[in-house]
């Protein structure tokens, strides 16, 4: 499986970008999933009423986020209230209700969205990528699994703790196995491989691939120059940098500040891309450059 996640200003064309990667893949044969994780979808609408033209290698998703943050609320309700009955009179559904608004929510969901496409698109594609939100938010995605990791590594130690004091640790033995049966532990135990794995794979130059788009303009490649500062942070880096909307009569700037290694310069389309005929011609120009 290959990864792509293609983050930059808003405005810069992300969205263009993904969707023309993801043709260019296609068309060597790869099956390719295109998810957007952006609230405000726009890839069908660039694609335009003309779908069936399409790769037949190509999916293309549109998921509501709102839908994987309800659905992990319901389940914390339901886990809360199967091993702690007697927080039920304290009015959980309205606590949760209140929940929805609570800060770091957004960016759950979608590590929640981006959770289900990798476990059931990994049998069916060949190429996840990911058209991600604005920079904020996305940033706040690509740090979740790490903050994570630190609270769940000191959740589990209170747990284990607080099941030793009380002497309650359930454990059934069938021959030489033990089965741990303390629910709250075994979900700490499940998240932490989950992070771990995603961590590891977010910080995988062979697997993963950071693609930042940006434009020639001063305010957009500085921007870009924070997210790169941050992922680094983190210890990610920058897989592929794309100038989109670049045009041979311009200014010097300086991008080699952003990315030192090869730059992808896709040219100003000279007319609007909306609709695949369209995206497809302009992808007979610039095909090098977007594998």
């Amino acid at each position: 499986m290959e990864y792509y996640f293609v983050l930059g200003k808003g405005g810069v064309g992300k969205s263009t970008i993904s969707i023309l990667k993801a043709i260019a893949l296609s068309q060597q044969g790869k099956k390719v999933s295109l998810i957007s994780l952006d609230h405000a979808h726009n890839l069908f609408d660039i694609l335009g009423p003309n779908k069936g033209s399409l790769p037949r290698t190509l999916k293309i998703f549109e998921p509501d986020i709102e839908k994987f943050i309800k659905h992990y609320l319901q389940s914390s309700e339901q886990l809360l209230q199967k091993n702690y009955r007697y927080l039920t009179a304290l009015n959980l559904e309205h606590h949760f209700k209140i929940l929805k608004q609570a800060p770091g929510l957004e960016e759950y969901g979608l590590l929640l969205a981006f959770r289900h496409f990798w476990e059931n698109r990994a049998r069916k594609s060949e190429v996840l990528i990911f058209d991600m939100p604005p920079t904020a938010i996305a940033l706040k995605f690509f740090s979740l699994p790490f903050v994570s990791l630190v609270w769940i590594e000191q959740l589990l130690k209170i747990r284990t703790e607080i099941l030793q004091k009380k002497e309650i640790i359930s454990k059934i033995k069938f021959g030489k196995a033990e089965i741990e049966t303390d629910a709250i532990k075994k979900n700490l135990e499940q998240q932490l491989i989950f992070y771990q794995t995603m961590a590891q794979l977010l910080k995988s130059k062979h697997q993963c691939k950071i693609v930042l788009v940006a434009n020639p303009d001063s305010v957009s490649l500085a921007e870009s120059n924070r997210i790169k500062q941050r992922l680094f942070d983190l210890g990610i880096e920058i897989g592929e940098f794309y100038l989109n909307k670049y045009q041979k009569k311009m200014p010097g700037l300086n991008v080699s500040r952003v990315f030192k290694g090869n730059v992808r310069k896709i040219p100003q389309a000279a007319g609007g891309l909306v609709g695949v005929e369209a995206l497809s011609l302009f992808l007979n120009e610039c095909s090098a450059e977007l594998i």
